[in-house]
């Protein structure tokens, strides 16, 4: 197999990410659905997390944070329990509703995309298998919310959410 220009292999995972991010998208339907899925998505990653640390793993302020934060809690599929290290602050970790809703939505993925990859060689799923492996090292060492200290004034923009 001829060597591929690691520029251009990037180009395509960031195109291909797109497409698939906006092809599920369209399979999941409203924008609300998909933030609170995204947003429960990174809930599950860092869970138990603080504001501050899901505001850098969604990419939002802090204070828009605090209030989807708040709305996942209202409809019940987060829980808010007091931070064991900061009696001020506050951490947020999935309830059942929430783990249920993440594992529906991502069952509804798996159901487009399982035809595609049993169509696929042996050979085939085995390189994308080891591409998505690779893919995901590098996300876990070089992610930027895994190597950040919680910010000093998460406690602040917690109380605000009541």
């Amino acid at each position: 197999m001829d060597d591929v220009d690691s520029a251009e292999l990037v180009s395509r995972l960031v195109v291909v990410s797109s497409r698939l991010t906006r092809a599920f998208r369209r399979v999941i339907g409203n924008e609300n659905s998909l933030a609170a899925l995204r947003a429960l998505a990174v809930v599950e990653q860092y869970q138990p997390v603080r504001v501050g640390h899901f505001a850098q793993g969604y990419l939002s302020s802090q204070p828009a944070a605090t209030k989807l934060l708040a709305r996942l809690e209202e409809a019940g599929l987060v829980v808010r329990e007091p931070s064991p290290t900061d009696g001020r602050a506050s951490q947020f970790s999935l309830t059942e509703a929430g783990r249920a809703r993440l594992a529906e939505n991502r069952s509804i993925m798996i159901e487009q995309m399982q035809p595609y990859f049993e169509s696929l060689s042996v050979e085939e799923r085995q390189s994308v298998d080891r591409a998505l492996g690779l893919v995901s090292d590098f996300l876990k060492d070089r992610h930027p919310v895994d190597g950040v200290d919680e910010p000093d004034d998460e406690s602040d923009s917690d109380s605000a959410a009541g």
